[in-house]
């Protein structure tokens, strides 16, 4: 077995370097290449000694030893080989990285297609919003969305969305209301769409088929629970014209 000069860093492969710097970026890997060929210059310069461009550190050199300058330029070639591997894995990661941003990519156009077929929630009529209303409430309790409220704790959530504020803005209660409601939408299509572009080593559609599982087991123990469809009948009160004008709780 032939020995590695050494000033070859014959253990620092490329792959080396990724196993134990696997929470780097191409980035943080650029930024310790950087750092790297920066001290091989700096030794570099100390070994050669004065010359153009060289500064103070080559004027420190020629008080070096031949031996020490010649121990200085071995160790800028080990540094430059470090360097070289490290530079080789950085190159290896942003092919990584361009990869999971495209199959990332593809995912997020996957979802939201998929999202808009099987959740599209108009919100133009009444019926519409309160069909909006009782699908993210379901969605909750089979924690699908807005997982950071519990089901009771979402319930009271969308009550008091009933609220009407100091300011309406031009408004009438009504429309502010509808806003709510379309701002629910937006919130909950956007959940939806990460839900299924997370990348969990399954497919989309995968990811999508389970959730429906799940909504189907929640649905299954309880279409609407009693508090829930008090939520909806208050609802159902709060958005006709002829409430607009009060203040539902």
């Amino acid at each position: 077995m032939s020995k590695h000069a050494i000033t070859e860093a014959a253990g620092i492969t490329a792959d080396e370097v990724l196993r134990i710097g696997k929470l780097y970026s191409s980035n943080e890997l650029r930024g310790i290449q950087k750092k790297l060929t920066s001290a091989s210059g700096d030794l570099h310069k100390l070994a050669n000694g004065w010359k153009m461009g060289a500064g103070f550190l080559g004027s420190l050199g020629d008080l070096l030893s031949i031996k020490q300058r010649e121990l200085l330029r071995s160790a800028a070639q080990l540094v430059d080989s470090i360097g070289h591997n490290v530079t080789h894995a950085k190159e290896k990661r942003v092919r990584s990285e361009k990869e999971t941003k495209r199959r990332q990519d593809a995912r997020d156009a996957q979802s939201k297609q998929l999202v808009a077929r099987t959740f599209p929630l108009p919100t133009e009529t009444h019926e519409e919003l309160l069909e909006t209303i009782k699908a993210a409430l379901i969605l909750n309790r089979a924690r699908q969305f807005n997982t950071s409220y519990n089901p009771s704790e979402f319930n009271v959530y969308i009550r008091n969305e009933l609220k009407t504020p100091a300011r309406l803005y031009g408004h009438s209660v009504e429309q502010h209301r509808a806003g709510n409601v379309r701002s629910l939408r937006y919130f909950m299509i956007s959940d939806l769409t990460s839900h299924l572009a997370y990348d969990d080593g399954s497919s989309v559609e995968e990811r999508l088929r389970l959730m429906q599982e799940k909504v189907a087991e929640a649905v299954g123990l309880a279409a609407l629970t009693a508090d829930e469809r008090e939520t909806l009948r208050l609802w159902q009160e709060a958005l006709l014209p002829s409430a607009g004008q009060g203040d539902a709780s």
